[in-house]
């Protein structure tokens, strides 16, 4: 393992660990700010209007100035966004710090999917499922270490606590992660601003993208703040056993996909496997909104991860990065995420209003979603 994959492993952990934190303290700070479902939803959706725009730019700067200056703003502005978030209460202003975070993410995880295929190519599908599985568990853990600080610490304090583990990502990256081998791509041959918004996707991109459109519409309706809501309003638990439930929810997901390589090669079927783990994890995230004892309905819930992106997202990335060009990898990887990450807009407003009908409903809409967008790729 090289140093470079070292320092994207490193990173990865703090990034995911931190990740965890504001997750799982963010929509309970806004709920006990007595902030409604309806503006929890308008501050999410707006939040993935910045995550578009600045994904596309992102992805084709990148292409031009190299991968290590967009990964490095990208952990920089999260710990900002994290630092400035418990001093307002203020609706505009937490929607653009939100606006800010979830940009950065969205960045971080395109630029470091493009700079770990670079240095481990024929190994890819397996490296990026150890060093994405190895985020999801850290995420996990931060849900935990969340829930053991509220105890003891008020949000600012947590929120303060999360800008540092971020700003000590950025330093370590910035001082380790070598980019000597990185061969830019000509300035002249950018593509034209007017092109940027084109949807000239190759079919299968084309594809892909409209199928995780769709999945991203039911993914913003059941993993946005209505996650820890729904188990602590509809089973009135306390937040130290919602925080548990949100640790194992990302364990399941992190630690089978630590070891997708060892069951999942390229030479297999993907787009079978692709299709058959997202329809799975529809059907369990429908099911868990529809049982109304706590223990079932969690133990169900939590297995849409398991039978589902823990094997489908390594595929998914494996095939993105199958169908992008050599010369503008990064900018085809985040063009792709970006018009799928449209869906986000849309999910949290049908969260919103559909969890002052029934905060069930939610995953319910949600799970028949998702197996709507697994259908949607058997033109693959």
């Amino acid at each position: 393992m090289s140093r470079n994959v070292k320092v994207l492993l490193l990173i990865s952990v703090i990034f995911g660990l931190a990740l965890g934190i504001y997750e799982f303290i963010f929509p309970l700070y806004l709920n006990d700010m007595h902030i409604s479902f309806r503006n929890m939803g308008i501050i999410f959706s707006l939040s993935s209007i910045a995550m578009f725009f600045i994904r596309i730019h992102a992805g084709q700067l990148a292409d031009v100035h190299g991968r290590k200056k967009f990964y490095s703003l990208a952990l920089l502005g999260s710990g900002l966004a994290s630092l400035f978030t418990p001093f307002t209460l203020r609706i505009s202003l937490q929607t653009v710090l939100k606006s800010l975070r979830e940009a950065c993410a969205v960045v971080q995880e395109s630029i470091h999917s493009v700079a770990l295929y670079e240095n481990v190519k024929s190994k890819f599908l397996d490296f990026i499922g150890k060093t994405v599985g190895a985020q999801w568990v850290f995420q996990g853990l931060g849900a935990l270490v969340a829930g053991g600080m509220l105890v003891f610490f008020g949000y600012r304090n947590i929120f303060l606590f999360n800008a540092g583990l971020l700003f000590s990502a950025f330093l370590i990256f910035t001082i380790f992660f070598s980019e000597k081998d990185f061969k830019k791509s000509d300035p002249s041959a950018a593509v034209p601003f007017r092109k940027l918004y084109a949807l000239d996707f190759s079919r299968p991109m084309m594809i892909i993208m409209l199928s995780s459109f769709v999945f991203n519409i039911g993914m913003g309706s059941s993993h946005s703040f209505i996650m820890p809501l729904f188990f602590l309003d509809k089973f009135a638990i306390s937040k130290g056993a919602v925080s548990i439930v949100m640790a194992v929810h990302r364990l399941t997901l992190g630690l089978p996909m630590i070891f997708a390589g060892w069951f999942i090669n390229e030479k297999m079927n993907l787009k079978r496997i692709y299709i058959w783990f997202i329809a799975l994890e529809g059907i369990m995230m429908a099911a868990s909104a529809l049982i109304p004892n706590f223990f079932i309905a969690t133990a169900v819930w939590l297995a849409h991860d398991y039978v589902g992106a823990a094997f489908w997202s390594p595929v998914s990335k494996t095939l993105i990065q199958r169908y992008s060009r050599q010369e503008s990898r990064a900018y085809d990887v985040s063009k792709v995420a970006a018009f799928s990450t449209l869906g986000l807009i849309i999910g949290p407003l049908i969260a919103g209003w559909l969890a002052g009908i029934s905060i069930s409903a939610p995953f319910f809409a949600a799970g028949m979603i998702m197996i709507v967008s697994a259908l949607m790729l058997v033109p693959l």
